[in-house]
């Protein structure tokens, strides 16, 4: 029945949709006990107290330009300030803004930072922007160091010439004749934006945990973390811990579109003589699982959604058929053909239950209608009799709904190729026909600003042609026919600002099911006149 293709379509978008915005990653709570609590309870980040770095400072520090140092890779280029020790302003080499553009992609803008190193320490005065000075400087190697009343801050980092990570490495001297308690600060501050794919980010357990929108106060999250960082759609900034260190993360919002993040650790109470050692990989680089898969757990930072351990295999389908076709468009038209033909049977089978049961109530139609023109007025006895017609004529009229149960069956397919068209790095800046971006909507020209786009037209008139080559369910009411007969333009302007490399895919997937309804038309009037 129509309606229950209708339903099946609404519902197969809710579950697209909604997995990102209703059932993204729950929250939380677990409280832990500290190894120093006679400490902890005394640096304990509080919501007055979150705020733990100076804005004149932070804004003084942006303005003069001699307070960063640049590094560069063959892979990356960027900034390491010498107040906090955070990277800024790093821009990827190898990837542009747009495919015919010279702007480079960045990971981080000027007005972002990963991981400012900042210090609180009990009864002993220290700024907790720490000012570093250069120790060494090279192209592979960066040494800093923070000198306080005979304690010593070094920060060293080590950069290797084809790697998008930087080990660093946190060392605390304690040169003094007191103890030296303190707790390490790492903060962080970048763009959130669900539109354009910007989250916040961090691992905990087997789950990636996102954090997409800004949010009205502080939060607290109490977890031991493998990783955190800002991500964009096919960039990420991230600290990965060398230990297992017991760590806090707080989250706020910062200013319009900008997050703000502390990370705490544990109170460290360090002897006189002593020193406190503490390393990290700090990752700037692309969301390709090829890449990423060299950094453990960092590997879920490609996140495909619900039916990952399905969409990560039909990516590696994808790229695997593009090493030989050469052209991703082409490889979407011929993963899009396997997977029709895989579910074939199933198709088949759910579009002859439809059809039988249209064909069934075409012959009841006339006995409707006057069971609906007898009790017009009383609709408690008009379905009563409605159901007295479906018991004598030994009909279910719930049976249809076991042609859906197949259709439903390819959802987790659709669900995770949708994931893999929208996130998949190895779709960016790669044209097809006339497409310059298959990860991005198309645009052959604009028409008063309006951006005409023709791949979603096709979309829709083949959908008009599939929905018109199917022949309306006699028990329909003038309401759901209405809808059906909508649905293509509803549809087209809700795809009108996708990616075209999904757009193609649902395009291919409508031709075939014209030739599909076809099959199906000719076989069904073959039974008929048997």
């Amino acid at each position: 029945m129509k309606l229950n293709y209708i339903i099946f379509l609404l519902g197969s978008f809710l579950i697209i949709f909604g997995s990102n915005f209703f059932f993204g990653s729950p929250e939380k709570e677990k409280e832990k006990i500290s190894e120093n609590q006679e400490f902890q309870d005394e640096f304990t980040v509080k919501k007055e107290s979150f705020i733990v770095s100076d804005e004149k400072i932070i804004n003084e520090e942006i303005k003069n330009k001699n307070n960063f140092l640049k590094i560069e890779n063959n892979l990356f280029k960027g900034e390491i300030s010498l107040v906090g020790g955070y990277i800024s302003n790093l821009e990827l080499k190898n990837f542009y803004v747009k495919p015919s553009s010279n702007i480079k992609s960045n990971v981080f803008s000027d007005r972002e930072y990963l991981s400012k190193i900042i210090f609180k320490a009990k009864d002993f005065e220290i700024n907790t922007n720490l000012l570093f000075n250069v120790i060494k400087n090279s192209k592979n190697e960066i040494l800093l160091s923070s000198k306080v009343s005979g304690k010593e801050i070094i920060l060293r980092y080590l950069i290797e010439p084809n790697d998008y990570s930087i080990e660093r490495e946190i060392l605390v001297l304690n040169k003094s004749s007191d103890n030296f308690i303190f707790r390490i600060f790492e903060e962080s501050l970048g763009e959130i934006d669900v539109t354009e794919y910007y989250d916040f980010s961090y691992f905990y357990g087997d789950d990636v945990e996102k954090i997409d929108s800004l949010p009205s106060e502080p939060i607290k999250e109490i977890e031991d973390i493998s990783w955190y960082g800002f991500s964009k759609k096919y960039f990420l900034g991230a600290v990965l811990f060398n230990e297992n260190l017991e760590k806090t993360v707080k989250y706020e919002k910062k200013t319009t579109g900008l997050m703000r993040t502390v990370l705490s650790h544990k109170t460290i109470n360090l002897l006189s003589g002593g020193q406190y050692r503490q390393s990290s990989t700090i990752f700037l680089g692309p969301k390709d699982y090829k890449i990423l898969s060299n950094y453990g757990s960092l590997e879920r930072a490609h996140d495909l959604g619900w039916f990952h351990w399905l969409a990560s295999p039909l990516e590696k389908f994808l790229n695997f058929s593009n090493q030989y076709i050469k052209n991703y468009g082409l490889a979407i038209i011929l993963i899009t053909i396997l997977i029709r033909i895989l579910f074939l049977p199933l198709t088949v089978k759910s579009m002859m239950s439809m059809k039988k049961m249209q064909s069934k109530m075409a012959l009841l139609k006339p006995k409707l209608d006057e069971i609906k023109e007898k009790f017009k007025d009383d609709k408690q006895t008009q379905n009563q009799e409605i159901m007295n017609l479906y018991s004598k004529e030994g009909m279910n009229p719930l049976s249809s709904l076991s042609g859906c149960l197949p259709m439903l069956i390819q959802l987790p397919v659709f669900v995770a190729l949708y994931n893999v068209l929208l996130y998949s790095l190895d779709l960016r800046h790669t044209s097809f026909l006339w497409i310059n971006d298959l990860s991005s909507p198309e645009n052959l020209f604009d028409i008063f600003g309006i951006p005409f786009r023709a791949l979603p037209l096709i979309m829709g008139i083949s959908w008009y042609i599939t929905q018109k080559m199917t022949p309306p369910n006699p028990g329909a009411d003038e309401f759901q026919t209405k809808i059906f007969q909508y649905m293509p333009i509803l549809f087209t302007v809700m795809f009108w600002g996708l990616p075209s490399g999904l757009i193609l895919y649902w395009t291919v997937s409508n031709i075939i099911s014209i030739f599909q309804q076809i099959y199906i038309n000719q076989k069904f009037k073959k039974m008929q006149g048997a």
